[in-house]
Parts: C-alpha cells; sequence; structure tokens
C-alpha cells in the first residue's frame, strides 16, 4: 500500500510529488497520458503573476504572493528558465485610471512588492512601442514569465530521482473507499493508498465525484494563441495587460523565454487580436 497517490502530473502534481519526495513515504503519481505536463501545464501563458489581482484576504491572494516567491527559488534551485521581466497594466481612459489604482490597493494589501502607479511618460520610457492613446499603467515589477513544461519536468524528475513511483498512462476510472485507505482502479491497474491527493486539473472534479458527493463542476475553457517570431520578441519589455472588464481580463502581450513573443488568449479567433498583431507589424515596418 502507497502512503499518498496523487492524480494527475500537470505543474500541481508535480509540485506536490516534489514536497512529498523530501520525507519517508511511499508515493505514486497516476498520470492519465503518456507523459507529464500535457494538460493545462503546457499550454498556458507562461505567466508567474504578481498577486495583485485575487481579492484581499483570500486563499488565492496569500497563495498567489507566497508561491510567485517559491516559484523563483524553486527555478533556480532547479536551472529552470526564469526571466522576471514584470508586468503592465496598461489604462486608456479615466475609468481604466480608476481601475489600476484599486489594483494597486488590492495588491499592496495581498503583500505584493514594489508595485508602482506609471503615468503616461514613465509608461511610454519602460514601453516605447505602445500606443500613445494610453493614460498611464500598473508596474508589477515582481511578476515574471518561465517555461512551464521545463518547470514540471524538473519538479517530476526530482521527485523520481527521491524514489517518487510515476506510471503513465493510467487514467483513473474508480475510486473506493477502505477502512484504511483507498482503493484506486485506473486503465491499467489497481492500487492502494492511505492518502490521495486529486491533481487532474481541468478533471479534478471528475475525480473528486468517483469518491465524493458533487459539489462542484469545472467548465473548462480552450482558446488560441498567436507565437510570434524571434524578430518580433523585443517589441515589448514586459508582460502587457489589458485593463479587466465584465467580459474578461483580455488579451495580453508578452515575451517567452525563447525569445518570441505571444499574443493572446481568447476562446475563439479574435478581430482584436489580429488588430494589435497588424499593429505589431506596423511598429515594426517603421523601425
Amino acid at each position: 500500500m502507497y502512503d499518498v497517490i496523487v492524480i494527475g502530473c500537470g505543474i500541481v502534481g508535480a509540485a506536490t510529488a516534489y514536497e512529498l519526495s523530501k520525507y519517508q513515504l511511499k508515493t505514486l503519481i497516476l498520470e492519465a497520458e503518456n507523459d507529464v505536463s500535457l494538460g493545462a501545464t503546457r499550454a498556458n501563458s507562461a505567466i508567474m503573476h504578481a498577486g495583485f489581482d485575487p481579492e484581499p484576504g483570500s486563499l488565492m491572494a496569500r497563495l498567489n504572493v507566497e508561491g510567485a516567491e517559491r516559484a523563483k527559488e524553486l527555478c533556480k534551485k532547479l536551472s529552470v528558465h526564469y526571466d522576471q521581466i514584470g508586468s503592465l497594466v496598461v489604462a486608456f481612459s479615466e475609468e481604466e485610471l480608476a481601475l489600476i489604482k484599486t489594483l494597486y490597493d488590492r495588491g499592496v494589501k495581498n503583500g505584493v512588492k514594489d508595485l508602482e502607479l506609471l503615468n503616461q511618460e514613465e509608461l511610454l520610457k519602460k514601453e516605447p512601442n505602445l500606443s500613445h492613446e494610453s493614460l498611464g499603467a500598473l508596474y508589477a515589477p515582481t511578476a515574471a514569465i518561465v517555461n512551464p513544461w521545463e518547470f514540471c519536468l524538473a519538479l517530476a524528475e526530482t521527485a523520481v530521482k527521491n524514489d517518487v513511483e510515476i506510471a503513465l498512462n493510467n487514467r483513473v476510472t474508480d475510486i473506493k473507499k477502505l477502512d484504511d485507505g483507498y482503493e484506486i482502479t485506473t486503465t491499467k491497474s489497481t492500487y492502494q493508498t492511505k492518502y490521495v491527493f486529486n491533481a487532474a486539473g481541468v478533471h479534478s472534479d471528475d475525480i473528486h465525484n468517483l469518491i465524493a458527493e458533487p459539489n462542484f463542476e469545472i467548465t473548462p475553457k480552450r482558446g488560441e494563441y498567436y507565437l510570434l517570431d524571434k524578430s518580433e520578441g523585443k517589441v515589448v519589455n514586459h508582460v502587457i495587460f489589458q485593463c479587466p472588464s465584465s467580459v474578461g481580463k483580455g488579451v495580453l502581450i508578452s515575451p517567452t523565454v525563447h525569445g518570441n513573443l505571444v499574443v493572446g488568449l481568447t476562446q475563439k479567433p479574435s478581430h482584436t487580436m489580429i488588430w494589435i498583431l497588424e499593429e505589431i507589424l506596423e511598429i515594426r515596418r517603421q523601425v
């Protein structure tokens, strides 16, 4: 019998296994795919958010700020590519200037370090290719970019070196409660464990419902990014966010750790994204 079975090996499952590997435990990771990090972990914005967005006092607020600091330390320890380039939330109206002030106050309450409110001159000095219609921005220097697949792989590999077992192509199909733990059935075998850690990502509700009464439901959404060539990687120097609105957080533009430029994310092909790309290309033609 295992002490702990971790279901899922995206960034959460890998990080959990990494921490558990520091103790004298018999630990197993069950992963449905044929490799780690093949779900949401491999296909996201690759941004370590500073922590000004979550509601103050919430668990997310505390873990966001603490997690960003710990991730920086972990990336250094595990030789994972990490660039602390900072982020900017750009305002284009008086209403948006008021919103970034709210985000600033929220970030200060959350303990985000070194936040600044920039006027137009200060903003354009940092990002000369931004529109001159911008009025200011919230600057969060602790935000960073990372290679999420590499980060996940490094955590999982370290856990395995510390005697954590991993079973790939093992999709969980059933969980039964035993007197002293749980019995987990997969597409390949059956395992017994004292404790279960559910790290199944967008399928974590399905795993939860195998053993407990349904009390939450995940509605996953998939969108699109544009990945530009490395020749466009220096158009911006920071992660650039639109001000959030009632319809969402909008499209971001960010360098990648590989020197490319990524634009996204939407739930469907976006005219806004196309417009941003056209603007970027026009800027490049003028330089």
